[in-house]
């Protein structure tokens, strides 16, 4: 008898509808053994429990219920075996009764975009990527901010230090040369495009917006985002845009209205204390704060019908979605403490719109509280993807450097079995019905590129970290530039954003097979990646093993950090008669429900099995 056959989740497997209405019917089901005599499920409805006898048909067990007006329920399942009573929550089964926290949580109401777990997202910094228009060129000198000069640089040459460049030093990317680049993203197996700052603004990094409601001419222009939407999604490619909301820039002219006139609604847009002091994000002083406080801020920014974020999403442009800066400290400031209740706003405002539009918090941390279903789709899953990944090859983590993450010193890494309990911690976290939108990734605008860091990298087991990015619920979100093993250094933000190498000549050819073999998979098998279960196997400290299931499907990573040449797996809960290695160095056979796998030192292997 094993136990460990018996399998639940808040997934499509085991729950429909997924994404239920408050009022909606759901069934809940979970897949049992030969030796269960009995099923209940507990449900945890309107502040107390309802117990249902769960109907048994070969191995699953189900029942069906009405939500009852309910925005999240909670709910477990007690099994009779042999005579004996078991418990099955979050963490599996056991023989103690759960407590609130280890139970499945549902939640009703959530409009999700259900096109993103299938997806492969590609990320640009348009300054760096392409030049698909020369007359659009800013020229050197062209005008002054915070102190320095405009320069600007050809694709050949290194970004400048900020000391020389003061995010200045412009290599002219467009919007027209991403249009020109269809063919390197369907190369890669790309579906949608992550695309940083295009407002209008001073700087490389335009995250300081002097006009939130166009798109800065030196890329192209309000016309060039129109027709880089329509075009990719021609392609059937999808488009999210960067934004801050938390923060302009000095140069907008709210900012210098409210410098002009303490009593103008502008004025109320910022924190401006007595003094005329203006506060900052992080005190960075080209980088004011917005107060959220101000009515008529929020409506400008997105409750009215012409508010930038709606803007958009609606025709012309047709934008797929938006990924939010700093998002945690939006509404945050001293006593106002905002976040959630803005948060929720936007979220009710542009689903109200387009309900499958995605919305991508930056966060750094657990961002959970955000993940509810009515605030944010997803986060930047930094703590859930780059930071345990990053490890795993034993570079310091970013929150232990003595910078801002330049620099990282070489760390004891993490053993299989660590980074296990750091992706096994997030995904318990989470409300698992979100776990299928979250932006997964190892490298991006705000990390060394882990490839350049030397001291720790091993293409062997970065190999094993892009493939797991590649496989865990969610997108991978591949950083422009690490398909090619683009240049670049640890030691400072400025070379963390080189320009794209277009020489095909100088890419690595390693590193370019390894994520376009990765984007055809997710393409050729879409629906596991889209409508899968996850689950861990056998692990220990060598070796990792994680799964994606769905209906008579499976996808089996082995992330190896070992010179063991033989390991085995026991398949539990995950179905399959037949094998087939999709990628990787090395030989697998089924049998007797048992995958035997012939391994080389450090290498890993992804597998796909079905009935």
């Amino acid at each position: 008898m094993n136990l460990k056959e018996i399998d639940s989740q808040v997934s499509y497997e085991y729950v429909n509808p997924l994404y239920p209405k408050s009022n909606e019917d759901v069934e809940i089901k979970i897949r049992i053994i030969n030796k269960v005599e009995k099923v209940r499920l507990f449900v945890l409805i309107n502040g107390a429990f309802e117990i249902f006898n769960c109907n048994i048909n070969s191995n699953i067990a189900s029942y069906k219920f009405n939500l009852k007006g309910n925005s999240l329920i909670y709910y477990y399942f007690m099994l009779i075996i042999d005579g004996s009573v078991y418990y099955y929550d979050i963490n599996g089964i056991k023989v103690s009764m759960p407590c609130k926290r280890d139970m499945f949580r549902l939640k009703s109401d959530i409009r999700p975009p259900i096109w993103v777990g299938g997806s492969t997202c590609y990320q640009i910094f348009p300054d760096r990527f392409k030049n698909g228009n020369s007359k659009l060129d800013v020229k050197e000198n062209e005008y002054e901010f915070d102190g320095a000069f405009v320069k600007t640089r050809n694709f050949n040459e290194k970004p400048l230090s900020f000391e020389e460049g003061r995010c200045l030093d412009f290599f002219n990317g467009d919007l027209y040369g991403i249009i020109d680049s269809i063919d390197h993203f369907k190369e890669l197996g790309v579906t949608a495009l992550y695309i940083n700052p295009i407002g209008v603004s001073k700087t490389t990094h335009r995250y300081d917006c002097c006009d939130f409601f166009h798109v800065d001419p030196k890329l192209g222009g309000d016309q060039a985002l129109i027709e880089l939407i329509d075009i990719m999604h021609k392609n059937n490619i999808k488009v999210v845009i960067d934004i801050s909301i938390n923060h302009t820039g000095i140069s907008h002219p709210w900012l210098l209205e409210a410098k002009k006139d303490k009593n103008s609604k502008e004025a109320e847009y910022y924190y401006i204390d007595s003094e005329g002091n203006i506060s900052c994000w992080y005190d960075v002083p080209t980088l004011p704060q917005l107060n959220y406080t101000s009515s008529k801020l929020r409506d400008i920014m997105y409750r009215d019908p012409n508010s930038v974020l709606k803007k958009f999403i609606e025709p012309p442009f047709n934008q797929d979605g938006w990924r939010l800066d700093v998002a945690e400290t939006v509404g945050r400031r001293d006593k106002d403490q905002l976040g959630h209740e803005i948060w929720k706003e936007v979220n009710k405002n542009l689903k109200d719109i387009k309900d499958d539009i995605y919305l991508v918090g930056e966060s750094w941390n657990d961002s959970s509280s955000y993940l509810q279903g009515d605030q944010w789709d997803a986060t930047m899953n930094y703590i859930g993807s780059s930071r345990p990944f990053r490890r795993f090859l034993g570079e310091e983590d970013r929150f232990t450097c003595d910078s801002w993450g330049e620099s990282p010193k070489k760390v004891n890494s993490y053993n299989a079995l660590d980074l296990k309990q750091a992706l096994e911690s997030n995904l318990n976290t989470m409300l698992s019905q979100m776990l299928y939108f979250q932006m997964n990734f190892i490298d991006t605008h705000d990390t060394p590129r882990l490839h350049t860091n030397d001291k720790v990298m091993d293409f062997n087991i970065y190999e094993s970290m892009i493939m797991l990015m590649y496989v865990l619920p969610g997108m991978p979100s591949v950083y422009y530039g690490d398909e090619v093993k683009l240049d670049g250094s640890v030691e400072s933000v400025e070379m963390w954003r080189y320009p794209m190498q277009w020489d095909k000549n100088k890419w690595d050819y390693n590193f370019y097979n390894l994520y376009k073999n990765l984007g055809k998979i997710r393409l050729d098998y879409n629906n596991i990646f889209k409508y899968g279960s996850h689950t861990f196997l056998n692990c220990n400290k060598d070796i990792m093993v994680f799964a994606r299931y769905y209906k008579d499907e499976s996808i089996v990573l082995l992330v190896n950090k070992s010179n063991k040449d033989k390991y085995t797996i026991n398949l539990n809960q995950i179905k399959g008669k037949y094998i087939k290695k999709i990628y990787g160095d090395g030989q697998a056979e089924l049998k007797n429900r048992k995958i035997y796998c012939q391994l080389k030192t450090n290498k890993s292997l992804l597998f796909y099995l079905n009935k």
